[in-house]
């Protein structure tokens, strides 16, 4: 079963240096070193085993390989080149490495307690049952769990961020811009603003930037919004300018239907939010070098305090009048852009330029914001987990996402403390 694997690879730690094993085949085996582990590939890089005498440094796999009760012959995976052990649960279909040597196997049975422990808490896990164990915790070894799970979603962030930025030729000006797009789009038009971003580029906002109406116009043009519009002077104008930019750049628009508009709140549609970037991205002189000065929440809301064009005070789409419409982005959209598009490249500027001042400046700053209202974080502090900021919303949204959604408990700092609690630290020898 996969769970045995899962189980053997939590215990492993706890097998090292106290004991002699004899594996199957007759060899004696003694595990020296148990080595790092590798999440992703479900296995323990650079271990230590003496087998019959002579030392091996390695990959430790765990659980048969293929599908249980299959009848093909095993496969050595392709990640596993250096494996040096298989542990299994029951004895299985041997293993041998590109030179057709065995891998030597070592049974450890599973009790079923454990195995119980393991379906519980993942039987709990859409639950937040973890909250009450991490809840009652005492602070300082609760933010020592919460803290690994932030860098853990920073890291990955960092990752989104040099993907954009390998996609936009290694420009970071252009980097930040499209993952402000990015974040102001939330997770329905995500896609879309990206798109936007790569078609009307930073480069020819700032080209245009000493006309709010020029910027409104080809952003709202290249995003399709303008199409068909001719509904009063001020839409004319600007269909009138597109027409002009997009000959001058060699445009080509998006379709408005690539656009989500249904069951989206007024303020988060895009023609709003699109206006609301142009005023910020128009008035902003070396964006870049200003989002990397910001430090605390205040810094934010004072970045993205621009206001928008007097038509759109008015206006929530082309000729659609409104008494109360958003003439700034609020706080809880700019906490948002913060935490999703300020801190990422913030973090990963200072990751890729060795400027470690700046990843922490991305640490200050989560810690400066509220932490975010969704379902997810309400669940967890719905079980006694104290939520203080976005540090720990972060992290509790990389626990929930990361390993409670996909059952990966035993890979869970969090999981593995409850198990070993709970089973007397794997007393089974």
């Amino acid at each position: 079963m996969k769970t045995d694997g899962d189980i053997l690879r939590l215990v492993w730690p706890h097998l090292v240096g106290t004991e002699t094993f004899v594996p199957e085949g007759g060899s004696s085996l003694k595990i020296l070193k148990a080595g790092e582990e590798d999440a992703g590939s479900g296995m323990y890089r650079s271990a230590d085993i003496e087998a019959d005498g002579v030392r091996r440094r390695g990959d430790v796999l765990f659980g048969a390989a293929g599908a249980e009760g299959s009848r093909s012959a095993p496969v050595l995976p392709a990640a596993a080149q250096y494996a040096v052990l298989q542990v299994v649960s029951a004895p299985a279909p041997c293993l041998y490495d590109a030179g057709g040597e065995r891998i030597p196997q070592l049974v450890v049975p599973v009790p079923q307690r454990l195995r119980d422990a393991v379906a519980s808490l993942r039987a709990g896990a859409g639950r937040y049952e973890c909250g009450v164990w991490l809840g009652d915790l005492p602070a300082a070894k609760r933010i020592s769990f919460l803290d690994r799970l932030v860098v853990e979603r920073l890291d990955r962030k960092c990752r989104d961020v040099v993907q954009v930025l390998e996609g936009c030729g290694g420009d970071w000006a252009q980097t930040l811009y499209t993952m402000l797009f990015r974040a102001m789009g939330g997770n329905r038009n995500r896609e879309p603003y990206i798109e936007l971003a790569s078609r009307a580029t930073h480069q020819m906002v700032l080209r245009e930037r000493s006309d709010i109406e020029l910027v409104e116009a080809l952003l709202l043009g290249t995003a399709g919004l303008l199409d068909g519009c001719f509904f009063d002077d001020y839409i004319k104008r600007l269909n009138d300018h597109y027409l002009y930019l997009s000959r001058k750049y060699g445009i080509r628009p998006m379709r408005a239907g690539e656009w989500v508009h249904s069951g989206i709140r007024a303020q988060n549609r895009p023609v709003t939010r699109i206006v609301q970037l142009a005023s910020f991205v128009a008035r902003s002189d070396f964006m870049f070098d200003s989002v990397a000065e910001c430090r605390t929440r205040a810094d934010v809301h004072a970045l993205f305090d621009t206001e928008v064009s007097g038509y759109w005070a008015t206006h929530y789409v082309p000729d659609g009048s409104g008494e109360r419409c958003p003439r700034r982005i609020g706080p809880e959209k700019a906490d948002l852009i913060a935490i999703n598009a300020v801190v990422p490249v913030l973090f990963a500027y200072g990751q890729r330029t060795g400027r470690p001042l700046l990843k922490d400046a991305a640490f200050e700053l989560l810690g400066d914001i509220p932490p975010e209202n969704n379902s997810i974080v309400r669940g967890w502090s719905g079980m006694g987990v104290p939520v203080r900021s976005a540090l720990d919303s972060q992290a509790l949204l990389q626990l929930r996402n990361e390993y409670c959604a996909r059952g990966r408990c035993t890979d869970c700092r969090v999981g593995k403390s409850i198990i070993k609690v709970g089973d007397k630290a794997f007393c089974f020898r």
